[in-house]
């Protein structure tokens, strides 16, 4: 298997830990009833919880891009050094995001954020070499 599909494997797995993660932390906070009710109230975790909520559905609002770079330059027989080093930087910059968002000041989380897109352009520039 290639790097970048290594990447994707990780990248998947840290979705998987940080649905784990928001899960736990919302049953903790609404409680079970509310978590394995139909929702029709809708309610928001806060606090510490509810960052690390937002920074799961914001890996899922990027996880297309990033798996759609990596299918993009596979279909093309492009993948090369730029698309792994690429894949890894998306991975770097999304594992960074889950702490930064939930813990450092102001700031940090967007630049996270770019590193991750930056990986993305990356993986979708070896088209072009």
């Amino acid at each position: 298997m290639t790097a970048d599909l290594w990447a994707l494997a990780a990248a998947m797995l840290l979705a998987v830990v940080q649905l784990t993660l928001s899960s736990v932390l919302t049953l903790r906070q609404l409680g079970g009833a509310w978590v394995a009710g139909p929702r029709d109230e809708p309610r928001e975790v806060t606090g510490l919880s509810g960052r690390f909520v937002r920074a799961h559905r914001n890996l899922l609002e990027i996880f297309p891009q990033f798996l759609a770079a990596l299918f993009l330059v596979h279909a093309a027989h492009a993948a090369g050094s730029l698309s792994a080093i690429g894949a890894w930087v998306f991975v770097i910059g999304r594992v960074l995001y889950v702490p930064a968002y939930a813990f450092a000041p102001p700031g940090v989380r967007p630049i996270c954020w770019t590193i991750a897109q930056v990986g993305i352009f990356m993986i979708v520039a070896d088209l072009f070499v």
